[in-house]
């Protein structure tokens, strides 16, 4: 497949509310986010990714300005007792767009796919009529596993998939299956790249909840440092050497750490990347059961 040019999307989680593990569970202020998102604009990036359930971020992000921005936002779970999820899914999106200050979104995705299992044609209807009255361009979904694609393939072709990838998370690259997915024509964007950023600590700043997981840190820190590669760089590298994938989401602390990652981004690739995977299992990979 010919390799494409990948675009940057600055995820915004950390706008609205703390995000991230260990040193870099932050909440930007208004005015670091100001300047990550004046260098962004002045290095040709231009797309958002949020979500209605990221706290104030839309109307944080209304406030200082995005018009010019192309905004991607998620859904949040529809709530038990919902009559009718059409009129539900239009308000939300509607909503968002008030606090957002635009006209339009450049896409939304179901943030929780499942709801589609009860709520399928009320929730496809509503986002094909806002699509089709111009307030949305696109219609995706958020994804952690090859099982909830192939459950959405059931139902509908998306036009858009974001879902988590990483140098030490490779599940979905097993026999082509994102490679296949996109093939069908669907955007594929990445998202975890640093897996919530823990990927960028070094063991003694691990949270302790990571503690567990000691010999694979050793073994990270070790080949960092025989490649001579830092982990943000390696980390990017390793995305870059995939061709078919078409946007990567990156949350920035910082408008340094942004520079740092247009640095490497979409530039240079990683030649050779070990077998992480005897060292790891899901209790590292999936966010959702950190805490569990």
């Amino acid at each position: 497949m010919r390799k494409k040019n990948k675009q940057l999307i600055i995820g915004t989680a950390n706008f609205g509310q703390n995000y991230g593990q260990g040193n870099l569970n932050t909440q930007l202020d208004s005015e670091e986010i100001t300047k990550i998102l004046d260098f962004a604009k002045n290095k040709k990036v231009n797309i958002l990714d949020t979500a209605i359930n990221y706290g104030d971020c839309s109307k944080k992000l209304g406030e200082l300005g995005v018009k010019k921005w192309k905004i991607i936002t998620k859904l949040p779970k529809i709530p038990r007792g919902i009559e009718n999820a059409y009129d539900w899914c239009h308000y939300q999106i509607l909503k968002s767009i008030k606090e957002l200050k635009v006209n339009k979104l450049e896409a939304v995705l179901l943030h929780y796919p499942e709801d589609l299992k009860s709520y399928e044609t009320e929730i496809i209807e509503s986002l094909l009529a806002l699509k089709k009255n111009g307030i949305i361009s696109k219609i995706g979904v958020s994804i952690y596993n090859k099982k909830e694609i192939d459950e959405i393939l059931e139902i509908f072709q998306p036009e858009i998939i974001q879902c988590p990838l990483n140098i030490i998370d490779t599940r979905l690259l097993e026999n082509n299956y994102l490679e296949n997915i996109s093939n069908l024509g669907i955007e594929i964007h990445v998202r975890s790249i640093f897996l919530q950023g823990i990927l960028l600590n070094s063991l003694e700043n691990l949270p302790l909840q990571f503690l567990k997981f000691k010999s694979f840190w050793l073994y990270w820190e070790n080949w960092l440092i025989s490649n001579g590669l830092q982990p943000l760089e390696a980390c990017i590298k390793f995305i870059n050497s995939i061709s078919f994938i078409d946007k990567v989401i990156i949350g920035i602390n910082s408008k340094n750490q942004l520079i740092q990652v247009l640095k490497y981004f979409d530039k240079t690739f990683l030649i050779n990347k070990p077998d992480f995977s005897p060292l790891i299992n899901d209790r590292l990979l999936d966010p959702r059961i950190w805490k569990l």
